[in-house]
């Protein structure tokens, strides 16, 4: 590959009609030569916007970039194979505004609108307690029945079966109990709610944020041959300071006591996160600090949503009932969402 087509620009479009595509590509092909390509802070957010916008998880993308080495129409159809095979106009309208810094059309704005305009779903109270706590559940998130239809479609997905235990052992799950499961219509619209975005809204104080397209996970009951398989307590963030603002979160798609393997944090860690690193021993490594004794489980029903700040230590827990604990992780973030490019 030459040094010109490394710099490709973001206005570049092919057959989707869609800029930064081809930039993308480029890059991740330049790498996969050996003469990798170091993406700026606005490659960065850019790369971010283009996979939320078209719809595709970040793993699996890179993966099928990295290993089949597709050429760019190639890249392009499987864009479309991706989402149903056609773009939906408004989702290209976006993301070919902000790559522009061209203003939204109206219908953008009216989806915007609509968003603001919703009913507050987080009370004063529920703000009060995010600002204290760090998360927040959000009840009645999505219908009852919206749950347990995206419940239905991740057994489906499995191949496995509520009503028989031994079937929930019998294959892998994915890596641990996180699943590659990302497309299902279900799973679509559950991100689309209006009072999921409403929440959401509230916590980043601005309706034009943009929508992860995240995993599905399936934590069956600890056995003696299936010990928990994680993920404990973790950052999925730097720890390189300075910290900015950030949200995660998990619609749980069946009821969920404590003990079911229920999602844990460690309320309030956000707000002294900077104090407890620089107080570790010199050559402390932040990530193998043992937090369990301080860690909560977030009990919640179908349909239920917890959101909670990024720079909590949170994590899943054994399962000690006698049901899976089944969730939909998704989030949200501004256009102006910051993340520290250096890792620790």
């Amino acid at each position: 590959m030459s040094a010109q087509a490394v710099e490709v620009s973001s206005a570049e479009i092919g057959q989707l009609g869609v800029q930064h595509v081809k930039r993308f590509w480029t890059r991740l092909q330049a790498g996969r030569t050996g003469r990798r390509v170091e993406p700026t802070e606005q490659d960065w957010r850019f790369d971010n916007l283009l996979l939320n916008g078209l719809g595709l998880p970040l793993e699996p993308t890179m993966l099928y970039l990295l290993q089949e080495a597709p050429t760019f129409e190639e890249f392009e159809k499987w864009i479309l194979a991706k989402n149903n095979g056609q773009l939906p106009p408004q989702q290209v309208e976006r993301l070919n505004s902000i790559f522009t810094g061209q203003p939204y059309g109206e219908a953008l704005r009216a989806h915007l609108r609509a968003i603001d305009e919703h009913p507050a779903v987080l009370s004063a109270e529920d703000l009060h307690f995010w600002q204290e706590n760090g998360y927040v559940v959000v009840r009645e998130a999505i219908p009852r029945a919206q749950a347990q239809a995206t419940e239905q479609a991740v057994w489906e997905a499995l191949g496995m079966r509520p009503d028989d235990p031994a079937s929930w052992y019998d294959k892998p799950i994915g890596k641990g109990i996180m699943m590659e499961f990302y497309h299902h219509p279900t799973l679509a619209a559950n991100r689309q709610v209006l009072r999921i975005q409403k929440a959401f809204a509230q916590l980043w104080q601005t309706p034009d944020l943009w929508t992860t397209t995240d995993r599905t996970s399936f934590n069956p009951p600890e056995t003696a041959s299936f010990p928990f398989q994680g993920p404990r307590l973790h950052w999925d963030v730097s720890l390189q300071p300075p910290f900015h603002f950030g949200t995660q979160g998990l619609l749980y798609l069946c009821d969920t006591p404590a003990e079911q393997g229920a999602f844990c944090c460690v309320p309030g860690f956000h707000r002294h996160l900077d104090t407890w690193l620089a107080q570790l021993p010199a050559g402390t490594d932040p990530r193998q600090v043992d937090l369990d004794a301080q860690a909560v489980p977030i009990a919640a029903q179908a349909g239920d949503l917890v959101i909670w700040h990024h720079l909590l230590p949170h994590g899943s827990s054994p399962n000690r009932g006698t049901y899976p604990r089944i969730v939909q992780y998704l989030n949200m973030y501004p256009v102006e969402f910051r993340e520290n490019m250096g890792w620790r």
